[in-house]
């Protein structure tokens, strides 16, 4: 006869589980840093994966989003220009945010010498902001 599994984690976490993770023995939804590091890990590569089929990427996915190719998007747009209080303040904020401009200049800095693409930055795999800024070199 089997024993009943023990509902705590092996890490000593506190973290109270029947079902344990094969890979590690750890119970889901462990809470100690490896797990919490694998877990987001894991989220971030799923987006990559998701952004890059979305941009027509074939082949592989990129490991390392820093390391890939840009993509050569074609699309006609329409633009809807909106100035002054057209455009919500959450939107301002947003785009002046921290976050915001360090995902910016990581995607800028990323960018080949020459190729003539251009900082984007893709939210959630649904939605591309594409800097469209002259830049002085």
């Amino acid at each position: 006869m089997r024993a009943a599994p023990n509902p705590e984690c092996i890490c000593g976490c506190g973290t109270l589980n029947l079902k344990t993770q094969l890979k590690t023995g750890h119970v889901v939804g462990c809470t100690c840093h490896p797990c919490i590091g694998r877990r987001n890990r894991r989220k971030g590569q799923r987006g990559q994966a998701r952004t890059h089929k979305r941009l027509g990427g074939e082949g592989f996915t990129p490991s390392n989003e820093e390391s890939a190719r840009p993509y050569h998007v074609e699309c006609m747009v329409m633009p809807e220009v909106k100035t002054g209080q057209q455009i919500p303040a959450s939107w301002d904020k947003f785009v002046s945010c921290e976050f915001f401009r360090r995902a910016l200049s990581q995607s800028e800095r990323a960018i080949p010498f020459g190729s003539g693409a251009l900082p984007c930055v893709v939210l959630r795999g649904d939605f591309a902001v594409v800097d469209i800024r002259r830049r002085k070199k």
